[in-house]
């Protein structure tokens, strides 16, 4: 893929539509999504597990990366909870999600330092070059069109800004043989990728071909995606992902658009930043710094 500037302009070939048909048109994926985001009481609820515990590697991430004063843009803050110990790391932060639900609570913590506003990472309402840091925890894996996101973070990043992405690496074989042992020795598997050793075993083939076809292919990034479940009941293990996230294309896509890779992955404790500095592109985590 070459700068954002020259990303492919091709239109979604035309549905054939019957003249007198009574099924009404599936609605687009990102319409979708963003309903059910908006909608959905039972993620609200997934997403009040989402504490200070939960998240203090994020947070860690972000503040250890983000130069004194930085002006920080959150993209699906979710609760809302990361952006306010962002803030209180001393930080001047506007925390983002497409959900209006998600963020009601949120609203109580607004101070001149920290806002929250409801917008798509896929079209954001900011200025170019318009702060020193994008970050993002647990988003990408969930995005129907992650090129565009990833144009967008860039756009508003002001020249010489980070961008800091967290989350899973759905394309990583060590979590699906992890999940095979586990399930070996008894423990119960992990929903959607590893609920049966079969299923963990199949998932971690995937993976390893995945990883293998991606990291030596000469073509730029390529971004896999899966249909999300987006059924009221199907929350948890990224039933709702959209995209099979791995940080071997997000670095491809940086790089392709000038970006430089600071850290390919951030390890925490002594086990993760072993796993990082030896596997950076097959730990279980995305946590990704890249500089304007």
């Amino acid at each position: 893929m070459g700068t954002i500037a020259a990303r492919r302009g091709t239109s979604p070939r035309p549905t054939m539509k019957r003249e007198f048909s009574t099924v009404p048109e599936r609605k687009p994926l990102r319409q979708q999504m963003r309903e059910f985001y908006q909608t959905s009481e039972a993620y609200k609820g997934l997403l009040a597990a989402h504490d200070e515990v939960y998240l203090r590697h994020y947070v860690e991430l972000v503040t250890r990366y983000a130069p004194p004063g930085s002006k920080i843009l959150e993209l699906g803050c979710g609760n809302g909870i990361s952006a306010r110990l962002i803030n209180q790391a001393g930080y001047d932060v506007v925390g983002t999600d497409i959900s209006h639900l998600f963020l009601q609570e949120a609203r109580a913590w607004e101070n001149p330092q920290l806002q929250y506003q409801v917008c798509d990472v896929l079209e954001l309402p900011f200025e170019t070059q318009s702060f020193d840091v994008i970050c993002s925890n647990e988003l990408i894996e969930h995005l129907p069109d992650v090129e565009t996101a990833l144009a967008e973070m860039i756009r508003v990043a002001r020249k010489g800004g980070h961008i800091i992405l967290s989350g899973p690496n759905l394309c990583s074989p060590m979590t699906p043989f992890l999940d095979w042992l586990g399930l070996i020795m008894g423990k119960p598997g992990r929903p959607v990728w590893g609920e049966t050793k079969r299923q963990a075993w199949e998932q971690f083939v995937k993976n390893c071909r995945l990883c293998v076809t991606k990291r030596f292919a000469r073509r730029s990034a390529q971004f896999l995606y899966r249909a999300p479940d987006l059924q009221a009941d199907a929350i948890g293990g990224d039933s709702d992902s959209a995209y099979y996230a791995s940080p071997i294309d997000l670095a491809r896509f940086f790089r392709a658009n000038g970006l430089q890779i600071l850290k390919k992955c951030v390890g925490f404790g002594r086990k993760g930043s072993i796993v990082a500095a030896a596997f950076p592109y097959l730990s279980p985590y995305i946590s990704m710094v890249v500089q304007k």
